[in-house]
């Protein structure tokens, strides 16, 4: 058998608050004793000052001893509303605005065409002449007003369902007549018709070339006079004049020449120049061309 070897135990102290008190409970009590003695032995008043003395000493002892006070943990104050974390793949916000979605602008319908617009799938081709080419002060005012004028009967034409080609877009192209008629041959227009002012001295007025198609020279001649009331050339008493020319002849469709009146007559021009007459004389010219390609 082994032998036991007995250890020695060490005093320790773990709790200096609870030794102190300890000490200070064991100095009361051995003070307390002391007074007992002292008064039954009749030392008298000098022994019980002598103990009270030595009281008062282990009471300021205690006093001395450090005080130790252990506060509970606090939770962290959290001001405000906590962020939601991001969820894994979601994009950083931004401060740029999301802007609204348009749409797709090929998905935009065009406007379905009325079919029963009198010139309805119509294609008429417009010839304004004069150009670069025409270098005196009135040809070159003159020249601006056909293509002015020509495209403001485009526009009207076109609110009556025609598809409307004009030769030129411009004052400064100069451009032969055969090659005018070419550009209304290659668009395959049904009807054609070609926009200019005279310059001649007294007896001017308005009048219609043709080729071959007589009946749709009357019938504008007729029309445009009743619309503009100025009066047929002198030397063109009916209104029309037969004479075929380039435009005419390559346009490969029915095409006349409209002569919308004496440019050297200043009452004549302000007539044609008024926005009020201009749109009765597209009226009347929309109305024989509807008239004409339905023959």
């Amino acid at each position: 058998m082994k032998r036991v070897k007995p250890r020695r135990k060490n005093l320790r102290i773990s709790n200096p608050i609870g030794f102190s008190l300890f000490i200070a409970g064991c100095l009361l009590a051995l003070g307390v004793i002391a007074v007992i003695i002292t008064l039954a032995v009749g030392y008298g008043e000098d022994a019980v000052r002598y103990v009270q003395e030595q009281i008062q000493g282990t009471v300021e002892v205690i006093n001395e001893q450090p005080t130790f006070s252990i506060e509970p943990s606090k939770e962290p104050e959290v001001s405000g509303t906590p962020a939601e974390t991001p969820k894994v793949g979601t994009p950083a916000p931004s401060d740029t605005p999301t802007p609204e979605p348009i749409g797709n602008l090929e998905d935009t319908p065009e406007p379905t065409p009325d079919v029963n617009a009198p010139l309805y799938s119509v294609t008429v081709g417009i010839n304004p002449m004069r150009d670069a080419g025409n270098k005196s002060k009135e040809m070159i005012e003159e020249c601006a007003f056909n293509l002015e004028f020509s495209q403001r009967l485009a526009k009207y034409l076109e609110d009556q369902g025609a598809t409307v080609i004009i030769t030129r877009d411009s004052n400064e192209v100069s451009m032969s007549a055969k090659k005018r008629g070419m550009i209304i041959a290659a668009a395959q227009c049904d009807i054609a018709l070609e926009i200019v002012c005279n310059h001649t001295g007294s007896g001017g007025g308005c009048y219609v070339r043709y080729g071959p198609n007589k009946s749709y020279a009357a019938e504008l001649a007729a029309a445009y006079q009743e619309a503009t009331g100025i009066p047929f050339q002198s030397n063109h008493k009916s209104g029309i004049y037969q004479k075929t020319e380039d435009t005419i002849k390559y346009s490969k469709c029915p095409c006349v020449r409209l002569v919308l009146c004496n440019w050297s007559s200043s009452s004549q021009r302000e007539i044609v120049e008024d926005e009020v007459v201009q749109q009765k004389i597209f009226k009347a010219i929309a109305s024989v061309l509807s008239a004409q390609v339905k023959k």
